[in-house]
């Protein structure tokens, strides 16, 4: 596609805007899956706390993938149009994240969890588009790599939140443990802002209007790579969205470990992410995104699938590792194969496409694996994960794909 645009959103082309918009951008995406980790792994306390079943715990997390889906296209239409602007929209994002995520400590039934849950989600939607479509313009060269770099954030802040709460539990409870991590995210999401501003260029505007915002839309959704793209993070979406719901309740419950050491298992699994993005990333870049993708995607298929049935102990903490060396990078490298195609100018769409995709098979997913897990076990919603991630592999095994990245003009 053509970009309709033709500046991009920093004010400064020099290497420090770049590294300052590369450090903000990490910085941030470590505070908001900080905050994403600890509504996970206190699920199962949760759970407990309000007396749900896993049907119900499974409803919080569906209902909030789904309201988050929803609010992709509004929030990649903002990104795109008000470029100008997204130093704030970063910032803000943070700050209500850190509101909601405060707000879960005073929940006390099903309904008001999914509300608040659900708002916290929506609230996350508007970090995507706005800060990977950022990193795609100013890093066209080293997409793969940049975007990647943005995972790795996330992935430290996943890491993060695991081992911030297993102390915290046993000593204030989860409600508290939700009001001490959401307060200071607040703050954080302040320090966004202010490092930030000073790079983003206020004068800068995109000519995307609604007319033209839908015309980019509907040359996205016909074009056959961002279609197969589209199809594989439906599934990769939905064994994930199983996968980070009843990971946490499968280890706090069918295999009995105490909620500090379910933490460091999950832990455990996001600190190897940290190290496995950048270098997938980089080689993406370098050979190709399907020579990196398929091989990722069978790997986690096969891990997801080992968590159902390798013991307890040592050999389930390595699969999770090794799980986590796998699921990370995935999303970056599908978003950095959608950019590759995508104009500059719809840079925020794109991703909020791909984002939004996810809402067909991961809004539903983790509803259908608390049916499973209350019907046959929490095991089988590993297996169940295990089959959207086979599925995934072979839609792409079937697909023709550039070997080299190439990067064109305007996208």
């Amino acid at each position: 596609m053509e970009s309709t645009g033709t500046e991009t959103p920093l004010a400064t082309s020099d290497q420090a805007g770049r590294v300052m918009l590369a450090v903000a951008a990490v910085t941030g995406h470590a505070a908001k899956h900080l905050m994403n980790s600890a509504f996970f792994v206190l699920l199962p306390e949760i759970k407990l706390g309000l007396g749900l079943t896993n049907a119900g715990v499974g409803t919080i997390s569906a209902v909030r993938n789904i309201a988050g889906g929803l609010v992709n296209a509004p929030a990649g239409f903002a990104a795109d149009r008000y470029q100008s602007q997204g130093a704030t929209t970063l910032g803000i994002t943070i700050i209500l994240v850190g509101i909601f995520t405060a707000a879960m400590g005073y929940v006390n039934n099903l309904t008001s969890a999914v509300i608040i849950a659900t708002l916290g989600g929506m609230a996350i939607t508007f970090w995507h588009p706005a800060a990977i479509s950022a990193l795609s313009r100013r890093f066209p060269e080293r997409r793969g790599f940049a975007i990647s770099l943005h995972g790795t954030g996330g992935s430290i802040g996943e890491a993060m939140g695991p081992l911030a709460v297993a102390g915290l539990i046993l000593l204030i409870g989860w409600r508290v443990v939700f009001i001490s991590i959401g307060i200071p995210s607040v703050l954080g999401g302040v320090v966004v802002w202010l490092l930030l501003r000073r790079v983003w260029d206020k004068q800068t505007s995109s000519r995307t209007t609604v007319a033209s915002y839908v015309g980019s839309l509907r040359g996205l959704v016909t074009n056959r790579r961002i279609l197969i793209i589209m199809v594989m993070v439906m599934l990769y979406g939905g064994a994930q969205s199983a996968l980070f719901t009843f990971l946490p309740i499968y280890i706090r419950e069918d295999v009995g470990y105490s909620p500090s050491v379910m933490n460091l298992f999950i832990a455990a699994m996001q600190v190897t992410g940290i190290f496995s993005q950048p270098v997938m990333g980089y080689l993406s870049d370098q050979y190709g995104r399907k020579q990196v993708l398929l091989p990722g995607l069978l790997g986690l298929t096969v891990t997801i699938l080992g968590i159902s049935v390798v013991p307890a102990g040592v050999p389930l903490f390595l699969t999770i590792v090794l799980m986590g060396m796998f699921q990370f990078p995935l999303m970056s490298l599908f978003l950095a194969s959608a950019t590759d195609v995508a104009g500059e100018d719809v840079q925020g769409t794109v991703v909020s496409l791909v984002f939004g995709a996810t809402i067909i098979v991961a809004g539903v997913s983790p509803y259908v694996g608390g049916l499973l897990a209350d019907a046959y076990g929490t095991a089988v919603v590993f297996r169940y994960g295990a089959g959207l991630g086979a599925l995934a592999a072979l839609v792409l095994a079937t697909q023709r794909w550039p070997r080299a990245i190439r990067v064109t003009e305007g996208g």
